[in-house]
């Protein structure tokens, strides 16, 4: 079977790592993005771009959008010169951004109307991930969709799981993100804990490592120091808006459901940043001399 013409909107980190892959494994790619710098990576790969959303879509089977959140995925459906402008009947339109699961199954059944099948399809794994290509895909949507775009997710992750119908990729990627979330705010406390009475951090990861303590976020604390190095030296950068985004996203996920989340309800009313773990502070043990934004806190202690 010859492989599918794919369009990719969104070339920020996660999306240029995820184009790349696509145009490694030999698929006819189109990218189009607001900056042209990536564009222009990725054509000297050998991808092609497009001028307009809407032209990324007329030239292709498969697009694939990779933006920030609910308002941007928006844009690029609805702007002008949006997909639904370019998108053919029978062509397959595809979400990797976190957004609401309930706006996820709007849009299909808008999608549906005009003749156009879609997916939802987020991921997870951080740039490493999208590099190596060993993302972990949760995709919604009808079934036989999945397996005709099974090829495209297998190119650029590794753990691919279809969950149901559309939506439910989404769903599923909130609550990983839930449980993430929590993890670094629970390992941030500990780790603050076991520094206040003398415990190394790297001896106390070494034998968390190893045990009923461990996670994601134990295995892979050099990757979270460095992500998290904008919090480190005081500011407020792209991954704080996204942990604040989806957790105000899962919180209204179960909202809609009428389920109870309180611990959620609790991390959420605290600086995300606050308790992540950074190198020397916890939100329990911040210094005067620590400064958010270039302006210190002591004149409000």
């Amino acid at each position: 079977m010859a492989k599918k013409r794919v369009s990719f909107i969104g070339l920020g980190v996660m999306g240029t790592c995820m184009a790349k892959n696509l145009v490694k494994k030999g698929f006819d790619l189109t990218v189009y993005d607001v900056m042209e710098k990536p564009m222009e990576e990725l054509q000297s790969l050998g991808a092609k771009s497009a001028d307009t959303c809407r032209e990324a879509a007329r030239v292709s089977d498969v697009v694939i959008a990779m933006v920030r959140d609910d308002s941007q995925i928006d844009e690029v459906i609805y702007g002008e010169n949006g997909v639904w402008e370019g998108a053919r009947e029978g062509s397959i339109f595809v979400i990797s951004s976190t957004i609401d699961p309930l706006h996820c199954q709007r849009i299909a059944a808008e999608g549906k109307e005009k003749g156009i099948r879609f997916l939802d399809a987020p991921v997870s794994g951080a740039k490493p991930g999208a590099e190596a290509g060993t993302l972990t895909i949760m995709v919604g949507g009808n079934k036989r969709v999945f397996e005709e775009c099974r090829p495209i997710f297998e190119a650029m992750g590794k753990n691919i799981f279809y969950l149901g119908s559309a939506g439910m990729g989404e769903t599923c990627k909130l609550v990983n993100n839930f449980l993430h979330i929590l993890n670094l705010a629970v390992l941030s406390e500990g780790i603050a804990l076991a520094r206040r009475v003398g415990l190394e951090t790297e001896t106390l990861l070494n034998v968390v490592r190893v045990s009923s303590g461990g996670s994601w976020a134990v295995q892979n604390w050099d990757l979270i120091q460095e992500l998290v190095k904008e919090y480190c030296d005081g500011k407020k950068g792209p991954l704080w808006l996204g942990m604040q985004k989806d957790m105000a996203l899962m919180l209204k996920m179960a909202k809609d459901v009428g389920q109870l989340v309180p611990i959620a309800g609790l991390v959420s009313q605290l600086d995300t940043f606050r308790v992540f773990p950074g190198v020397t502070r916890s939100f329990y043990d911040y210094s005067p001399s620590w400064t958010e934004h270039g302006t210190s806190h002591e004149g409000n202690r």
